[in-house]
This record gives structure tokens, C-alpha cells and sequence, in this order.
């Protein structure tokens, strides 16, 4: 069996934190003995690995994500339409070379209109795996919506990587869509150094700096924590718009010296430094389950998220944190000051959890799927499926 991955991005190496669930998905399906190859799109990244694999195509504009492009500058729909032309071509010349059996598009758009493209061209199946963006946000706007229903409808497979994100799938499909998880895996600690004070709770944050991601809500949060609680400390890793004004908005809200910005970091540094907080907080205002919340559980990190997608959902049944309404600031900083002052375990279930969004079952589940038997597991997920349906 060969399958053709098409992806909107993959990691430029290990540390890349564009996507790095699908290094480590490709490579769980490889380690079963299928053969992949890779296609996605080439973005002016430093330390871009080869692998031999993984073709990336060539395109005007590759410095900025096709997603991140505005469709309101007519430069910008020159670089579009260089991306799809370019990318078509090269896939199908791809498809000619390597002969896939079937293919696997992550996120309908654009690599499902790329995988429904072949199947025109060439009869090849595809699958679609929709990760949340797609669904969430680009199924809303009319023109677009129009083109990932049709990926959807005429996709042979589709897959999500939230229940909550099934349902809507599935609604725009008007077929089944499976629960497929995606999550990186962190690499494993080795013991450190604690720089922090003892009778101190830190609290971290990883992701975007984005206004969607809930920062400014999680600032805010804060700054009304210290007022009752000083002993506290955020650290912030992420990049995104709000670097520039992240420093106004610390010092407006005199946080200077319980907030610390660290930025982008390597897979081996994240998972120290999720090591060194006693809780992750997630105060998206749209996720499905995003990759920090799996990282947090892998380092055995009690999460504060917000009820958004399926991490409400998740964190209340398997009690691995707490969970408040997305952008209810003082709901947080009850929360926040709740946790500081509570003595609760929230480890116990953490395994089960993680073994239900392991990036190994999802493989599994996307072979299985193919009728490619691997070796058995207990699969929890249909249990949870009917917990969600039965509210």
C-alpha cells in the first residue's frame, strides 16, 4: 500500500511547531510498514531538512502561509492562483511518478480540492482529514464553503480530529466522518533544574499570539489574580500579531514582574518548560483539541481550558482541569485563583486520556480504515462518540 499525504504544511525539521503532529503521524504510519510520500507546499523556513519522502512544490509568495494570504490585495490572488496552478501540476506529475493506491488530504481546503483534483484525474481515492480551521472557519465564508462541501461529498473517507468537529463535518457532508486525534510526541525529560520559587504557582501558555487564542483574556485574567494573589508567574511561548503590542499590553496592566516572554522553542525545550509549570492554560476562543493540550497531559500538566470544541468536554469526564466559558475573564481568574489554592489530583486519568488522542491510534485508525489490519487496542473512542450524542 502506498498513500500520498497532501498536506497544507509539514514540519521543516523536528523543532518546527508548523504542524508537527504530521511528522509524527507519517512516521507512525511508515513504522507499520506502509509506504508514504509527502506532498506540501514550500515555505521560506530556515534549516529545511530533505527527506526523501516529502516533496515540497514550488510557488509565488513562499514566505507566507496561503492560508495567512488576504483574498482583498491583487497580489496576493496572483500568489493564490500561482499556489493552486503550480501545485496541481506538480502533484500530478507526482501522482504519475509514484502510483499512490490512495491519497490523505489534511484540511479540506486546499489540500482536499488538490486530492479531489486527482481523483478526477486519475481515479485515486482520497480521504479527507479536517483539523479544524477548515471547518470552523473557512466553511463559514460562502465561497468557500461551496467547495469544501463538494471535497467532503465527493472524498471516500472522511476523518476529524474532534467530535465536535465530526458533527459539523459530517453535517456539511452529509455522510459519517471519523474521530482520527492528531497531537505531537514530546520528547522525554531528563532531570532539571527548577528556577522558579517553590511557594510560587506558574502558570504557561503555548500557542499563537492571537486574539482568537484568548492571550489578552488570559492577561487580563491575570491581572486580576495578583490583585488577591501575588504569588504567581506566567510564562508566554508562541509567536503571532500581539508580539509587537505584548509588551504595552504586560506593562498597562503592571505585570512586568509576573510575566515572562519567551517565544518560540524546540520540541526538547517545551517539554522542560511544560515541566516547570504546575498548569497549562488554554484560553482559546475556537479550538477543537488543540496540540498543547495533549503536550500538557504527555508532561502530566493539569489544564485550565476554555469549554470550546471538545477540551471542555475531555477535561470535565477525564477531571484533568478545570474548564470556564471562552472569553469570560473573571471566570478565569476565579479559576486560576481556584487552582492556586486547592490541593486536587489531576493526574489519575491522564494515560486514558492520552491514549484515546495518541498520534499512534490515529494511525491505526486511519489503516484500519483502509482495511490494513495493525496490531489491536482498546478503542474507547466509539464509547465517547455516544457520550457526547447522549449530551
Amino acid at each position: 500500500m502506498k498513500i500520498c499525504i497532501i498536506t497544507n504544511r509539514y514540519p521543516a525539521n523536528p523543532d518546527d511547531t508548523a504542524s508537527p503532529f504530521v511528522r509524527d503521524f507519517t512516521l507512525a504510519l511508515r513504522k507499520r510498514g506502509v509506504e508514504v510520500i509527502v506532498f506540501t507546499p514550500d515555505y521560506a523556513v530556515e534549516n529545511t531538512e530533505k527527506e526523501d519522502h516529502v516533496l515540497r512544490f514550488k510557488w509565488q509568495s513562499s514566505k507566507t502561509p496561503i492560508g495567512s494570504l488576504s483574498l482583498f490585495n491583487s497580489k496576493n490572488l496572483f500568489s493564490i492562483f500561482s499556489f493552486l496552478h503550480h501545485g496541481r501540476k506538480q502533484l500530478f506529475d507526482l501522482i504519475r511518478r509514484e502510483k499512490p493506491d490512495t491519497c490523505l488530504a489534511l484540511w479540506a481546503l486546499p489540500s482536499g480540492w488538490f486530492a479531489y483534483q486527482v481523483k478526477k484525474k486519475f481515479k485515486i481515492p482520497y480521504a479527507v482529514w479536517t483539523l479544524g480551521s477548515d471547518i470552523y472557519v473557512w466553511a463559514k465564508k460562502p465561497i468557500f464553503k461551496q467547495i469544501i462541501i463538494k471535497v467532503l461529498r465527493k472524498a471516500n473517507l472522511l476523518f476529524a480530529d474532534g467530535f465536535d468537529l465530526a458533527k459539523k463535518t459530517e453535517q456539511l457532508a452529509k455522510k459519517g466522518c471519523q474521530f482520527l486525534p492528531s497531537n505531537r510526541i514530546l520528547p522525554p525529560l531528563k532531570t532539571f533544574f527548577c528556577p522558579f520559587e517553590f511557594q510560587k504557582k506558574h502558570f504557561l501558555y503555548v500557542g499563537r499570539w492571537e486574539k482568537a487564542k484568548g492571550l489578552e483574556d488570559l492577561l487580563l485574567a491575570l491581572a486580576l489574580v495578583v490583585q488577591k494573589n501575588p504569588n504567581v508567574s506566567l510564562s508566554l511561548i508562541g509567536w503571532g500579531s500581539l508580539e509587537k503590542s505584548l509588551a504595552q499590553i504586560v506593562e498597562k496592566l503592571h505585570l512586568n514582574n509576573f510575566v515572562k516572554t519567551i517565544g518560540k522553542v524546540s520540541a526538547k525545550e517545551l517539554s522542560y518548560q511544560i515541566s516547570l509549570c504546575d498548569c497549562v492554560v488554554i484560553p482559546s476562543k475556537g479550538d477543537s483539541i488543540p496540540l498543547v493540550y495533549s503536550e500538557a497531559l504527555q508532561i502530566r500538566k493539569p489544564v485550565i481550558v476554555t469549554d470550546v470544541g471538545d477540551m471542555g468536554f475531555l477535561t470535565n469526564k477525564y477531571e484533568v482541569g478545570k474548564v470556564v466559558k471562552p472569553g469570560q475573564v473573571e471566570e478565569l481568574a476565579c479559576a486560576m485563583l481556584e487552582f492556586i489554592s486547592e490541593e486536587k489530583d489531576y493526574i489519575q486519568n491522564m494515560p486514558e486520556l492520552l491514549d484515546l488522542i495518541n498520534i499512534e491510534k490515529a494511525a491505526e485508525i486511519y489503516l484500519n480504515s483502509l482495511g490494513i489490519k495493525t496490531e489491536a487496542r482498546e478503542n474507547k473512542v466509539s464509547e465517547i462518540e455516544e457520550s457526547i450524542l447522549n449530551g
